[in-house]
């Protein structure tokens, strides 16, 4: 995917994890990735495969169609 694309998806996740509300047996971070994906990602009939938003290499956003 696109360089912009996996850094407004990092952006979405960074905000989102900051006002989620957790519910029992999930963590925070695991619930923006899954809200993310489905404002920004499906919209366009894609899904998730990998996401790493590690700062050395900058991030990186690997997508699939959807099924």
């Amino acid at each position: 995917m696109k360089e912009n694309q996996a850094k407004k998806f990092c952006r979405c996740i960074k905000s989102v994890k900051k006002t989620v509300k957790v519910r029992r047996g999930s963590t925070t971070e695991g619930a923006a990735i899954a809200i993310c994906t489905k404002s920004m990602l499906q919209r366009k009939g894609r899904t998730l495969k990998r996401i790493k938003c590690a700062k050395p290499n900058g991030p990186k956003l690997n997508t699939q169609k959807l099924k």
